[in-house]
């Protein structure tokens, strides 16, 4: 298997690049945006004021995406319900007891290091499978900074909740923990452990939320 490269983000670089039609873009067409123009928008949004105020845009939240696309399937469901049903169909009650459980299949510990280290080939290409679109954009933005196996290859991410975003799609979030957590010079390592406390930690860089005066 070749070893995978990564680039780290270099923020500077990324001034500017942050273009407002993403969001339009992402919705439309989202597979004519490739892992670079995603990146510039991801790292170039940190530049701009509202970044600074501490807002993170809705075109650049996995579970804004994740939520679209589950209210989409409901849609779908209730207009597939014929004319002469009974019983009406309630969107909102359906939004209520809809289990995100039920729509994620299990992606325990063992995948999550596997995807991380590259043992298990199928781990990355399977979270890439399981989510919109829209969030595979992300998640590859993400991936292509760091493998989060340790502080120099950190997993760049602009908010502590993008962190928390990507390991909802990385492992099932209910069968496993966070043990704890610890701030270094601008890297939050998280410490996970699954049912057979067995432990991983996945780093992450949150370097920029510091150095932009006003986000935290």
């Amino acid at each position: 298997m070749m070893e995978k490269t990564f680039k780290k983000v270099h923020y500077p670089e990324y001034e500017g690049k942050y273009d407002e039609s993403i969001k339009m873009r992402m919705e439309m067409n989202p597979e004519s945006i490739d892992v670079e123009t995603m990146r510039e928008c991801l790292y170039g949004y940190t530049f701009t004021k509202e970044y600074a105020e501490g807002e993170i845009l809705d075109e650049l939240s996995m579970d804004y995406w994740r939520d679209r696309r589950i209210k989409r399937n409901l849609l779908a469901e209730a207009e597939s319900i014929s004319d002469d049903e009974d019983e009406d169909f309630d969107l909102e009650d359906e939004e209520d007891d809809f289990d995100l459980e039920d729509e994620e299949d299990d992606f325990d510990l063992d995948a999550l290091i596997g995807g991380l280290d590259g043992d298990k080939e199928d781990a990355e290409e399977d979270r890439y499978e399981r989510v919109s679109p829209q969030e595979r954009l992300l998640l590859e933005a993400i991936d292509s900074t760091g493998d989060g196996l340790s502080a120099k290859t950190a997993l760049c991410v602009i908010a502590v909740k993008q962190e928390y975003e990507y390991l909802e799609r990385v492992v099932k979030y209910s069968s496993m923990r966070v043990r704890k957590q610890r701030l270094a010079d601008g890297i939050d390592c998280l410490t996970l452990t699954d049912d057979e406390d067995e432990t991983v930690d996945v780093y992450f860089d949150v370097s920029r939320c510091f150095e932009v005066e006003g986000f935290y």
